[in-house]
């Protein structure tokens, strides 16, 4: 098997056709269907199968892409580490953070970041961690910074705890609701959530509960800070969302905080890596980063409820 083999592999797989896929690597088709069938032969599998839609992996296709991906990555790795070596540090870094991580890391680790290695291409993902466990593992992402429940943390992955996550609760502006002050005064609401844990109505059926109240209705479910205040900002749902949120509100002029007396929580914030994996000095250096502007954020936020 060649490296080559699994570039095409990879490339056919996300393309889904022979065509697109011979466009991006510069190839001819039948130089593509040579190389997959030379790999087919090796391996003893088929690898795809054509449909009308185009061409689709089989099971072994899929197997085998997933892990010819993985090798791209410690490929591309291998190359960053040499050029490092060399005394070039270039390459890229993946970092995946939640809404609260975007808020309150993000902004004061660019910079000093940017200022050390100008030449490391920072990607920057948004999304949390059920979603993202098998990036993470697979290594297609460094780095993830934001809620983790204490049951998915799991072996392999070093999950170091930032800070806790006490949650707001958002609506739109001029939100019928806007002036309450209980869950109580909420009972009828209507909930768009994101899924941090595995049941995913956790984030407000445990003030409900707490109250004796009914379980909450949750009728849309999202998955990133920007679809929470689309769906927030355009219609009467109601979303717990991260404190940190309190800086942004006033920015986007779409949305208000209804500061009800009830308290609720999401898992802490974490950041969480491969334990398997050694920091090249610009991931050690973004890790001390995320680590210490946390530190920093603890500390305002105690000053701050101290006066």
């Amino acid at each position: 098997m060649k490296l080559s083999h699994f570039n095409v592999l990879v490339a056919i797989s996300e393309r889904g056709s022979l065509r697109g896929a011979a466009r991006q690597l510069g190839m001819t088709q039948p130089a593509m269907t040579r190389s997959i069938r030379e790999l087919e032969r090796e391996l003893g599998v088929q690898l795809f199968e054509r449909s009308s839609s185009g061409v689709m992996p089989t099971d072994a296709g899929r197997a085998v892409t997933h892990h010819a991906r993985t090798i791209q990555l410690q490929m591309q790795h291998t190359l960053e580490d040499v050029q490092r070596y060399k005394g070039a540090e270039t390459g890229t870094l993946s970092l995946a953070l939640s809404t609260a991580a975007h808020v309150a890391i993000l902004p004061r680790i660019l910079n000093p970041f940017r200022r050390r290695y100008p030449d490391v291409r920072l990607k920057i993902i948004e999304g949390l961690y059920p979603a993202l466990e098998a990036s993470i593992r697979d290594g297609e992402i460094d780095t993830y910074v934001g809620p983790v429940p204490k049951d998915l943390r799991s072996r392999g992955l070093i999950c170091d705890v930032l800070f806790e996550n006490p949650r707001i609760i958002v609506g739109r502006r001029g939100h019928p609701l806007a002036g309450a002050t209980s869950i109580k005064d909420l009972v009828d609401a209507c909930w768009v959530t994101t899924p941090v844990m595995p049941n995913t109505e956790n984030e407000v059926k445990a003030i409900y509960e707490g109250a004796g109240l009914p379980t909450p209705r949750i009728v849309v479910q999202a998955t990133s800070g920007m679809s929470i205040i689309s769906v927030v900002a355009s219609t009467d749902l109601l979303a717990p969302a991260p404190r940190e949120w309190l800086e942004l509100i006033p920015a986007t002029n779409l949305l208000v905080h209804i500061p009800i007396k009830e308290a609720t929580f999401a898992p802490p914030i974490c950041a969480v890596r491969l334990e398997r994996t050694q920091l090249s000095p610009p991931a050690q250096y973004l890790s001390d980063l995320i680590h210490r502007v946390a530190a920093n954020h603890v500390r305002q936020l105690a000053a701050s409820a101290g006066k």
